[in-house]
Parts: structure tokens; sequence; C-alpha cells
């Protein structure tokens, strides 16, 4: 899998300044890449886009051999759900569901069997520590723990693609190591992965960066 884009740009208001302007760059299977900027660079923009969630306003997005910004929006959630897993700051979980449940949705919403979903689901849930609280709904964890059920829900369906929009921005340290050693772990297994963060300490260490400028 390779995510490549040219001269891509995307404006909110067709009269106002571009939030991301002319970028080129390609992603690779088994990477990590850190994307930093100050606020304003453009920095979930770009994650939006890539994800096929906004529409650039103009160059174009390839996921491999397939030019994917001119998608219909069916189109797009189709490849969304087998394709990709998401990390919001926020965790963003259903806050009717459980834990498990927010899990596995995304599991049998890319093809697996429920029970694989649900077998998967709670695996995970045990693997980052939150296991105990899969029958909890997200009102009833912490903050830490809302992001790592969000991190299982991202990794479910083993996607070839990950993004993840300031995942540990609302974390301690402790929980904030978890989720990046699972990022890493995941590109280690093929996967590309893309963040944005302002935590530019950790992207100083990776030997993927892309810094984006307003």
């Amino acid at each position: 899998m390779q995510i490549q884009v040219q001269d891509l740009e995307h404006r909110y208001q067709s009269a106002g300044s571009p939030a991301l302007s002319k970028l080129s760059h390609t992603f690779e299977a088994g990477t990590l890449t850190g994307i930093t900027g100050p606020s304003g660079a453009g920095k979930s923009t770009l994650l939006y886009l890539l994800a096929l969630m906004l529409t650039p306003s103009a160059g174009s997005i390839r996921w491999d051999d397939q030019d994917v910004q001119d998608l219909a929006d069916a189109d797009r959630a189709r490849l969304r759900a087998r394709h990709v897993g998401f990390v919001f700051q926020d965790a963003v979980l259903d806050l009717s569901r459980t834990a498990l449940d927010n899990v596995m949705e995304a599991g049998w919403l890319a093809g697996l069997r429920r029970e694989e979903s649900a077998s998967r689901a709670q695996e995970l849930l045990d693997r980052f520590g939150v296991g105990a609280r899969a029958t909890y709904r997200p009102g009833e964890v912490s903050g830490g723990q809302a992001q790592r059920i969000a991190l299982c829900r991202a990794l479910v369906k083993n996607p070839e693609i990950i993004f993840a929009d300031e995942p540990t921005g609302n974390l301690d340290s402790e929980s904030a190591d978890v989720v990046w050693r699972a990022l890493a772990d995941a590109a280690s297994e093929g996967a590309i992965v893309i963040v944005a963060t302002h935590d530019s300490k950790r992207v100083a260490k990776l030997p993927n960066r892309l810094q984006l400028v307003p």
C-alpha cells in the first residue's frame, strides 16, 4: 500500500486562504510519519483529506494506483471501513455502547464475522489494559482508558492505513507511551501510520517527518 499526494490544496471557503497549500508527498507501507507544525498549518486537514473525509480543492490523492479524491461518498465510506483505522484526539466513542461494542462495530463494518470481531476486540482490550472495562460505557471510564478503547477500535480490523489526530494530546505520559508504542508496532507490521501531533520531541525521534507551515 502507498498513498501519494500531488499539489494537494484545500480551502474551506472558496475565497479564503488555503488551509493546506500545494503539498506533494508519498507515504509508504511500513512507515510511521509524524506531521508537525503550528496550529493552523493544516495537520488535521491533511489527515481528513487522506482519509477521504474531505474533498480537496485541488491536487490528487492516490491509494496505490487508484485516484480517490473524486470518489462518490459511498465508495469513500467503503474504502475507509475496510482499510482505515482512525484515532481522534477525544476518543469519539459511541456513548450508548459498551467498550466492547464500540470496538466490535469497526470490525464487522470492515467485513469480519461478528464472532471474529468480538474475539479480536476482547484480545485488544486485554492487550491495552482495559479488558476489565469491556462492559463499561465511555462515560464510565477515564480519559486515558477511553483513548485506549479508541485505539483498539482503530486496530481491530488490522487496517492497512492508520490516521491519528493528536492521539495523546489529553493523555498522561504512561497512556501516551502505550499509544505511541501501538502505532509504531502497527507500522512495523506493514501499515501506513500517519500521526498529526504537537509532540515535537517524539516526532524528532522518528525517521519519517513532515512539517507543515501555515
